[in-house]
């Protein structure tokens, strides 16, 4: 978001100090950030391109009670011969029930069930899944966690640092109205060089809040260090709770006729949940000590609502669930809408069509800021790349 009007030699050196640094970190960032920007464009819609798109997404409405999930889980791990299943997901009247098996890596799937038959409509590998290429693209470039992961995340750091020297650069040296005007226009009717100028100065101004939005709750999911200081600032001086791992008494044994996932879903159900408009998982202990856990949403459209809770297997003793949102600090608040914030969902449609087009921009800013610095004369451009100390020399 460069603006540069008169000589830059007789600009502060703080102007001339942050056009160097936004040069520099826009060169340093600038394919990381194309790539997460176009990827994260992609997953803003995910839900409504996978309704469009893959038929086995919907199933039809019907005057019938859903099947209880013992019954889906064992009609899919029959039809695939699976030793099991990690869970059982209802998503509402119209919508196919999800029954993912995560094995080993290379066996790694999701079945779409019809939840009032049981019926199994589509198998699906997740590595041939094109979302979820899109997610580890997003996530670390498709790069081995380990290498990936940091690049995005410092990548995105960096992002965040070229925003607010975007600002200052973008920022008028006089508020007279026709210096505001053409920071804040662009000239259409101009040559390439002013109109590619625009689209990344003027652009770049009206993305940049709900940018570094995206920006900073995308940093939560990638460095810890960051995440736990959101925690701290958030919750006014609160470290974040280690997380606790439940586990289940295994001298228990159930004496009830229903399976234990069967006996979660009558238990919600008698509880408020309705299946035909919330969302209900239910997820499957993974050995003998581990626990049951079940996630009610009741909307589709975003996470935040969620409550999540714990059971031991056998008794289905309450272990753990969690608190309303209203009755949390501020810091588990924070991580609670920190999805629905990072994916344009936290205000419905408006907000993801938002959060749609900064992905756009953001994705533009680094092609449009290079063609700026690349168009000027070989000279300058290469003047630019010095330090502002001794860019005059």
């Amino acid at each position: 978001m460069a603006r540069q009007k008169g000589k830059i030699k007789n600009r502060s050196f703080l102007y001339r100090f942050s056009l160097w640094l936004h040069l520099w970190l826009g060169l340093i960032s600038g394919v990381v950030i194309v790539v997460v920007s176009l990827t994260g464009a992609a997953l803003v819609y995910e839900e409504e391109l996978r309704l469009l798109l893959q038929g086995y997404q919907s199933v039809a409405l019907q005057d019938e009670q859903f099947s209880p999930p013992s019954q889906i889980a064992e009609s899919v791990k029959q039809q695939y011969k699976l030793d099991g299943v990690s869970s059982v997901i209802y998503r509402g009247a119209t919508r196919s029930a999800i029954v993912p098996y995560y094995g080993d890596r290379e066996n790694q799937v999701v079945h779409f069930v019809n939840p009032y038959s049981g019926e199994v409509l589509k198998q699906q590998r997740l590595d041939t899944d094109f979302f979820r290429q899109m997610v580890i693209g997003h996530y670390q470039l498709w790069l081995p966690r380990n290498i990936g992961k940091p690049i995005v995340a410092y990548g995105t750091l960096i992002f965040v640092i070229a925003l607010i020297t975007g600002m200052i650069l973008w920022w008028p040296k006089k508020w007279k109205k026709r210096e505001v005007k053409n920071a804040l226009t662009i000239k259409w009717k101009a040559k390439f060089k002013r109109v590619n100028y625009d689209l990344h100065n003027v652009l770049g101004f009206y993305s940049l809040l709900v940018a570094l939005i995206l920006a900073l709750t995308g940093m939560v999911y990638g460095m810890q260090w960051f995440k736990d200081a959101s925690y701290y600032v958030a919750s006014a001086g609160k470290s974040q709770p280690e997380f606790k791992r439940f586990v289940s008494d295994t001298t228990v044994e159930s004496n009830y006729w229903q399976a234990d996932e069967d006996r979660l879903l009558t238990q919600a159900i008698n509880d408020g949940v309705d299946l035909q408009t919330h969302q209900f998982a239910i997820y499957y202990p993974r050995n003998k000590s581990a626990v049951w856990g079940t996630e009610t949403n009741p909307t589709t459209k975003s996470r935040w609502k969620s409550i999540k809770a714990s059971y031991e297997q056998g008794s289905l003793k309450k272990l753990n669930v969690d608190l309303p949102f209203s009755e949390i600090n501020g810091g588990d608040q924070l991580m609670r809408i920190n999805y629905d914030l990072h994916v344009g969902a936290i205000g419905g449609q408006w907000t993801k069509i938002l959060a749609f087009l900064v992905c756009l921009i953001s994705a533009s800013l680094p092609i449009t800021g290079f063609i700026v610095w690349w168009k000027k004369s070989k000279n300058k451009r290469w003047r630019a790349l010095r330090f502002p100390l001794f860019s005059d020399r």
